[in-house]
């Protein structure tokens, strides 16, 4: 007979929520599983979970606080099964749920499957869906990793050594330990309702920032695992970077030749650039604003030779229309910054929170940018080097003493010495 599929839920006063998600376990259309939870509990989950006397359910309550990973090596140590799966209290699983991971996993010495989710609010009610997309070695690293709910085969466990107790992302740090040995599989169809309610474990750690942040201080740990594999974790993130840069002022170009060009004639000579935009003040760029500094709008704009003028009018209309791009571009912008903030700590060996210098001398849109996000997510201090004569008074960046880490991303992602 084939093993059962392990459920492993650790537990943490959630009474409220656990019997709901009990539910959704034992609705489940293939019956082959077994639920095990280990429960730390102050409040009454104990005295909840005695509603429930299936013989697949396996409740252990231990009043002594245990950390996530802690209590997953637990059940894993006193299990039988090939796979398993890390739940929550407070997520309830849609009836294929054990069905459609077993078949995913199936004939995957090393699997690791994940799936699309619901999301609920704290009452239950749907609230949007939470798409996870693919993940390769850039993504797994950045600050939108993989974690829980997630299912894999008990050898992947094995060979990862199980789950971390020192770290609160015990499950990223899995799902990221697991690069370069796991096979992944995505799921598209949403297979869980995932809640988003005060008292989650994601408030507990002090809200999305502070998570960002945990995540920050977490990949390093993980960098040494994947170079033993003869991955090059850095580099793979630095093609990111380059190419979701790259995504942005082609996607910019592309808007000019498809609503603008019409319009106005060009300024530049050959490609659209950001740069023909951004320092013109028409085309706005999260994290540049009236208090940080941003380039004021010039109404008149002449070619640099003289050939060609933009008057105020179409210089407004211009403007008015790259407002459309806004909500797109604040997307991708955030893409990007989810790899550059523990790519650059990554790079310069550093935690979040550590006081950094960096040297700005290339004034191109894409580098300008990438430095004020490092100013304005992790409070490293801008300056400009010395070879740095025509900067514009709105960039408000002292001086360079030249001993400073160098940033240029105006090609290749370069940070450092």
């Amino acid at each position: 007979m084939e093993s059962p599929f392990l459920l492993l839920m650790p537990s943490y006063n959630q009474s409220h929520y656990i019997v709901d998600a009990v539910n959704s376990v034992l609705a489940q259309d293939d019956p082959n599983w077994e639920l095990w939870i280990v429960d730390n509990s102050s409040d009454s989950t104990p005295e909840v979970m005695k509603q429930f006397n299936d013989s697949r359910i396996h409740f252990h309550h231990i009043p002594e606080r245990m950390d996530p990973g802690s209590c997953l090596n637990w059940m894993l140590e006193r299990t039988k099964g090939k796979y398993f799966s890390y739940l929550h209290t407070d997520n309830n699983l849609h009836c294929s749920y054990v069905r459609m991971m077993r078949s995913a996993l199936e004939g995957k010495q090393l699997g690791l499957a994940y799936c699309n989710m619901r999301t609920i609010d704290g009452s239950g009610k749907y609230v949007g869906i939470f798409m996870r997309g693919e993940f390769n070695l850039a993504r797994m690293l950045s600050t939108d990793p993989l974690g829980a709910p997630f299912s894999a085969t008990v050898e992947l466990a094995r060979q990862v050594g199980g789950f971390n107790s020192n770290d609160f992302a015990d499950d990223v740090r899995f799902c990221t330990s697991a690069y370069g040995l796991a096979d992944y599989h995505y799921i598209r169809e949403p297979l869980l309702d995932y809640r988003i309610h005060m008292g989650s474990r994601t408030e507990e750690a002090g809200g999305h920032k502070k998570m960002r942040n945990l995540f920050v201080n977490l990949m390093p740990k993980i960098l040494p695992t994947l170079e033993e594999r003869g991955l090059d974790p850095l580099k793979s993130m630095e093609h990111a970077i380059r190419t979701s840069l790259d995504d942005l002022e082609l996607h910019v170009e592309d808007y000019w030749h498809r609503r603008l060009s019409a319009k106005a004639q060009a300024w530049w000579q050959g490609t659209p650039k950001l740069d023909h935009f951004f320092l013109y003040g028409l085309l706005d760029l999260p994290g540049f604003n009236f208090k940080h500094g941003k380039p004021p709008l010039q109404l008149l704009i002449r070619s640099e030779n003289q050939s060609a003028t933009i008057f105020p009018w179409t210089t407004l209309l211009v403007r008015r229309r790259l407002r459309k791009l806004r909500h797109h571009l604040r997307g991708m912008a955030t893409k990007t910054q989810n790899l550059l903030v523990p790519w650059s700590c990554m790079k310069l060996g550093v935690n979040f929170g550590e006081e950094v210098s960096i040297r700005v001398a290339n004034l191109n849109t894409r580098t300008l940018w990438v430095a004020r996000q490092l100013e304005l997510s992790l409070g490293w201090k801008p300056f400009l080097d010395a070879s740095v004569t025509d900067a514009p008074k709105w960039l408000n960046w002292p001086k360079a003493k030249g001993t400073e880490h160098l940033l240029d991303c105006s090609d290749d992602i370069h940070l450092g010495k």
